[in-house]
Parts: structure tokens; C-alpha cells; sequence
């Protein structure tokens, strides 16, 4: 029951998602590593991986490997909606998060990582 990919009705009838941001296929990320960038937190189930959770925007699509800053507001609207950091669960719908190796398939997905 798949849709194809072939015929653009069907991609459109996806839902709203598709129709407003760039398909998570479509966009590649760059991987940073530099301790000193200011990391978001993003919802794994957000299509494209851009907009923080404080409501950042980021214009460039980069992943931090390993951050060491976060951003407060972040934090703090995790917190404020009753989440915990490190709880494995979702803050947005409480439906648990996946696991490490399961993100980070998704980071090797969507970026040149070998």
C-alpha cells in the first residue's frame, strides 16, 4: 500500500507535511563537529530537521556530532512541556523516541556519513 515516489498525486496526497516542507529524501545534511556551535534539539519526527524546538530556524542543514552547548530555550520548552532530557520519551506527543542506533541510522540516511 506504499505510495510511489513516480506519481506526484499520491506524494501530494501524503499530507500536509510534504506539502509545505522539502521531502526528508530530498535534503542532504552536513555533519559538524565543532563543541563550540550552539546546539537545538529537533523532534525526530519532524520531516526536516530544521526548526528547533525554541523555534529556530536553522538556514543551513547541518547536524552537531557530539554538541556540548544547548540552547536554553530548548531546554526550557521541553521542560515546560513536562519532558525530561535523557527520558526517551517525546515531549510533543509522549510517544517514546526511538533508540540511539535507530537515530543514528537516520543521521547516516540523510547525510554523506559513511
Amino acid at each position: 500500500m506504499g505510495a510511489s515516489t513516480e506519481n506526484p498525486a499520491e506524494i501530494q496526497d501524503g499530507g500536509a507535511m510534504e506539502l509545505v516542507r522539502v521531502p526528508a529524501w530530498e535534503v542532504k545534511y552536513r555533519l559538524d563537529s565543532n563543541p563550540d556551535e550552539l546546539a537545538h534539539f529537533v523532534c525526530c519526527r519532524d520531516l526536516d530537521w530544521r526548526k528547533a524546538v525554541c523555534g529556530y530556524e536553522e538556514p543551513e542543514a547541518v547536524i552537531l556530532e557530539n554538541p556540548t552547548t544547548f540552547c536554553t530555550m530548548c531546554v526550557e520548552v521541553v521542560q515546560a512541556r513536562g519532558g525530561v532530557l535523557g527520558s526517551g520519551k517525546c515531549p510533543f506527543d509522549d510517544q517514546p523516541c526511538p533508540d540511539d542506533e535507530t537515530v543514528d541510522r537516520m543521521i547516516d540516511e540523510r547525510t554523506s556519513r559513511p
